[in-house]
């Protein structure tokens, strides 16, 4: 087990909030010397999102664990707000975040939850 301490980091979806908690993630590796686990609920249609990750992780400086993308067609209709679907979205993955969280070797110092980055 690591001395290191670490931190979860549970990103909403697009690339407004990925590429501000990616930073977030680098600079608690680099000034804290944390170990960072970012949970990523990738849009399924957004190959950008994807090879962001891919390219954060090359060299490693952070785990990477994509949560499924929660089915949230019965809580919201086709005119909701893109506000509204985030929330909703947030709210359906808490289950698959905690149950993710729960099944981590190491336990953590720091969880932030990053609805609004952008």
């Amino acid at each position: 087990m690591s001395s290191k301490p670490h931190a979860a980091i549970l990103c909403s979806p697009g690339l407004g909030h990925l590429i501000p908690v990616l930073e977030l993630a680098k600079r608690l590796v680099i000034y804290r010397n944390f170990t960072v686990t970012i949970f990523a609920i990738l849009s399924p249609t957004s190959k950008v999102e994807s090879e962001l990750l891919e390219a954060a992780t090359t060299p490693k400086f952070c785990d990477i664990i994509d949560l499924p993308p929660p089915d949230i067609s019965g809580y919201v209709g086709p005119d909701a707000t893109a506000f509204a679907l985030l929330a909703v979205m947030m709210r359906e993955v808490r289950p698959a975040f905690r149950s993710a969280i729960l099944g981590m070797e190491s336990s953590l110092r720091l969880t932030l939850l990053a609805v609004h980055c952008s």
